[in-house]
Formats: C-alpha cells, sequence, structure tokens
C-alpha cells in the first residue's frame, strides 16, 4: 500500500487513541479495549480495520448513533447459551464480552454459544476468535455488515461482505491457526481508504453504481462489491445475513447501517460466536500434537513455483506483528492528518 510514512511505537499510538475515547465520554476501560483493539489490528498487519478507523468510531458516537456507555444485558438461554443485548454500544466492547462469555460457557459446559444484537461493526473478526484459541478453545465468530454484496443474480447490493473467522489453538501458543476473511474479494474498507488517498484498485474486485468496472476505489465504495468465487461468495454473505443477523435478532435484509457513510441512524449489528473445548472428543493435549503433525505434514509438501515456504493461516499477521511491535506502526499521511484533526479538535496533545 502506497503513502504509508513514518513509524511509531504502538504504545505511544495507544494511549493517544485511548485519550480521544476518553473525550468521548467512554470509561478508561471501554477507551483501553477499543484503543488496543484498533492498534491490534496495525501491528497484524489488518490496517484497513486498525487506526485508520479511530475518526469514523468517535463520530458515531459524537452524533449519539452508538451509546459511549451502553447497559450490556445478558440473558441465559440455555446452560451453553446466551444472548446479549449491546444496547448499541460499540462493537468492541460488546464483542469483547461477548466472547469472554462464549469462552467461560465452553470452559463449563464444553461449548458455549453467544448470540449478540443492538451492536456495532467490531473490527477485526481474529480479535475474538484468538482470545478463544488462548483459553484452549477452537472458535468460530460471524458477523453481518451493511448492504454491499447483491445475491447471485442481482446487480443490487443487499447484502454485507460479513466477515466470518475461525481460529484454534497450535503447538505453538503464540502462533494460533485464523482464518479470518469478508466474503467479498477484498474488505471493503480498503476502497475508501485507496480513495482518500488517490490510489488506484485493481479491476475485478468491484463495480460502479452502474454496473460497470472500476478501478476507482471511491466509485467502487458507492458502487457493487464482487463476492470471491462468484456465486459461493455471494450465497455465504447470505448465509452470514441468516447466522448473524436473523437468527440473533439484529438487523438483516439490507438494514445494517454503513459505520463509515450512513449516519441516519444506529447499525444494530448482529454477531454470533460458537466456542467448544479442544478435549471434548479427545482428552488432554492430543488436539494440539495433532495439529503440530497435520503442519508439519504440510509445511514438507512440494512448493509452488515462487514459493519459498507454506504457511498457514495466521503465520503471516504473526510475522506482521513480530516485525511492527519491534519498527513501529507505520501510519500514512492521511490518517497522520485525520488524527491530527481529532486530536486539535478534543485539544489532546498530538504525538505526530
Amino acid at each position: 500500500m502506497k503513502n504509508f510514512g513514518q513509524r511509531y511505537n504502538h504504545k505511544y499510538i495507544r494511549n493517544f487513541i485511548q485519550k480521544i475515547f476518553i473525550k468521548s465520554k467512554l470509561s478508561k476501560i471501554d477507551s483501553y479495549i477499543v484503543a488496543s483493539s484498533l492498534v491490534y489490528a496495525d501491528l497484524k498487519g489488518v490496517w484497513s480495520h486498525g487506526i485508520a478507523r479511530t475518526s469514523v468510531y468517535y463520530k458515531r458516537i459524537e452524533q449519539k448513533l452508538a451509546k459511549a456507555r451502553p447497559k450490556i444485558k445478558f440473558k441465559k438461554i440455555f446452560p451453553s447459551v446466551a444472548h446479549i443485548d449491546g444496547d448499541n454500544g460499540l462493537g468492541f466492547i460488546i464483542a469483547n464480552q461477548a466472547i469472554k462469555k462464549c469462552i467461560s460457557l465452553a470452559k463449563k459446559n464444553g461449548v458455549g454459544v453467544v448470540g449478540v444484537h443492538n451492536s456495532n461493526h467490531f473490527g477485526m473478526a481474529a480479535l475474538y476468535v484468538e482470545k478463544a484459541t488462548k483459553n484452549n478453545c477452537i472458535c468460530w465468530v460471524f458477523t453481518n455488515a451493511s448492504k454491499a454484496i447483491p445475491p447471485h443474480g442481482s446487480m443490487t447490493p443487499h447484502f454485507g461482505t460479513s466477515p466470518f473467522a475461525f481460529g484454534c489453538p497450535t503447538n505453538n501458543p503464540k502462533k494460533p491457526f485464523i482464518i479470518d476473511m469478508a466474503s467479498s474479494s477484498v474488505a471493503r474498507g480498503k476502497l475508501k481508504f485507496a480513495a482518500q488517498r488517490g490510489e488506484k484498485i485493481p479491476f475485478g474486485l468491484a463495480l460502479d453504481k452502474f454496473g460497470k468496472p472500476t478501478n476507482d476505489g471511491f466509485k467502487a465504495f458507492e458502487g457493487i462489491m464482487l463476492p470471491f468465487g462468484g456465486m459461493k461468495g455471494a450465497a455465504i454473505s447470505w448465509m452470514m445475513d441468516i447466522v448473524a443477523g436473523i437468527f440473533t435478532g439484529a438487523a438483516h435484509s439490507g438494514k445494517v447501517k454503513n459505520p463509515i457513510k450512513d449516519f441516519s441512524g444506529s447499525s444494530n449489528v448482529g454477531h454470533l460466536m460458537i466456542c467448544i473445548r479442544t478435549d471434548v472428543f479427545q482428552k488432554g493435549s492430543f488436539f494440539k500434537k495433532k495439529m503440530k503433525t497435520g503442519i508439519l505434514k504440510v509445511k514438507k509438501l512440494k512448493l509452488a513455483k515462487g514459493f519459498k515456504e507454506i504457511l498457514y493461516p495466521g503465520e503471516p499477521e504473526y510475522t506482521n506483528y513480530v516485525k511492527n511491535l519491534k519498527q513501529g506502526i507505520q501510519i500514512s499521511e492521511d490518517v497522520r492528518v485525520d488524527l491530527e484533526r481529532l486530536a486539535k479538535k478534543l485539544k489532546i496533545k498530538s504525538i505526530f
């Protein structure tokens, strides 16, 4: 990605962003959760869901489209199932509590299922499955999103890019197996930020609002996202709307508000989390031992042309994490300017 500039220590950035959300009336703890989540995404190299979105979440709080201090309600449905009303708080705060509850249920009962409604965009889905892997759980996290992808056979955006994530422990606790992917060909946020930076995007990722191929990030963001794998990606985006929207009691069928550009009301995003202890079928550490065997077998396979090694999902992000932790996080010029503006508005001393 072009236009990335100077590197900054992640702790300085985290403390700076925490101050922004304290100013927006979030508690000190909740501000820390939001700031840490955004910075962690950048440390992992998932910049589209990180620091660049700070002003987006702040604006939703400022315009009272999300609550700074929600009264989150937990309802026990069955011994292993809970339903959470997020009271329109920021998704990071609600999802953080939801995954903690899901892990707790799994530890006690072997499996935990938590449905969430009245939430908001929760950032990088990998945040939550990774917490589960650290507690010896296999985990699935689903969420729905604002309309961007048309159902197969249509030219009208109706379902979200709706990321889904899966995670499980490996023999290395620092490097869990993590899948976090949208049902579109690319994360939608990357189109918006490409437009801000005046960068062209590859053809084939999206269409403009008239259904024509485009390499303009702004026209793509305002237009039609293309699903990965054609009808398969389109089907998955529909599934996500069902399990995270209809099933949880959240908004669905094109009713989720876009967090970046739609400030007409609350988003009512839904999440579904499932955690299962790794020892429910095989006791002790058999799961991790077999994961180690499986990974080693894959890594010994013949390499495709141009590849030096085979990485399992989650490894590239861990490599980014180690590098950025040591060298600092690169901040692009447009994000730096945006944060400077916000700091000046809130009378916070800038770190830039």
